[in-house]
């Protein structure tokens, strides 16, 4: 296996988790919420160590880690702000975060399903995942009570 196919993986993992982070800093200054602020400013930071763990993988297969996001993910980040914006609510906010979070849990699982990674590779990645995936899950059960709360409080439903 090649370690030039390994690295462009890690790097694109790098660039992911880096979004990652830059988009759970910017959910974090946008709460309205203490307790929230403080878990996604946790979160970011620990995807910031993350992608330094990715980089030193890359390091060591002898290459030049990615040192920050993709403009896609700019561009993904400023139609966030927009519908941030248009809907300013907490669960709007940490709905962000949740959609962003999806998509990285969803870009390791592709990552670890590469059949040409080299196995220690596969198991960076899938350390990784496995703490990103779990978080994941947390992230999308707080969007899920702070939506069902608007929901209850909308009038739609009797009380």
């Amino acid at each position: 296996m090649s370690n030039r196919h390994d690295i462009h993986v890690l790097n694109e993992l790098i660039a992911a988790t880096l979004e990652s982070a830059e988009r759970l800093e910017k959910v974090s200054g946008d709460s309205a919420s203490s307790g929230h602020v403080s878990l996604f400013a946790s979160l970011a930071a620990e995807r910031r160590q993350m992608a330094q763990s990715l980089a030193d993988a890359v390091r060591a297969l002898g290459g030049q880690p990615n040192e920050s996001g993709s403009i896609l993910a700019k561009a993904q980040r400023a139609v966030m702000d927009v519908k941030h914006a248009l809907m300013p609510d907490e669960a709007g906010v940490v709905g962000t975060a949740d959609q962003g979070e999806a998509a990285l849990d969803r870009h390791f699982e592709a990552a670890i399903k590469d059949e040409r990674l080299a196995a220690t590779t596969r198991e960076t990645i899938r350390r990784a995942h496995a703490l990103i995936h779990r978080e994941t899950h947390d992230v999308h059960d707080l969007h899920t009570s702070l939506d069902s709360q608007r929901d209850l409080g909308s009038g739609l439903y009797p009380q």
